[in-house]
């Protein structure tokens, strides 16, 4: 997998792999993943690697602290 990985973070920083030929994309990958990769298939490439496709990252907001409250209590009266 760290060769997939290593190939697309190539192609990400280099624009002319994005539309390059078959053989440089192909060396030392599995026919599977090559194919994907050159298909421009996310669909095929999650698929082959095992991967989520809904990620989902969530922040909570932090909750007041006392002296947060208090500040927020005098700034209003003030």
């Amino acid at each position: 997998m760290s060769t997939v990985i290593s190939l697309l973070e190539k192609m990400g920083q280099d624009a002319n792999l994005r539309y390059a030929d078959k053989t440089t994309v192909t060396a030392e990958l599995d026919p599977a993943l090559a194919a994907a990769i050159l298909a421009g298939s996310q669909e095929q490439l999650a698929a082959v690697l095992g991967a989520r496709t809904n990620v989902v990252c969530g922040v909570y907001a932090a909750e007041e602290t006392d002296e947060q409250e208090e500040i927020t209590s005098l700034a209003k009266v003030g």
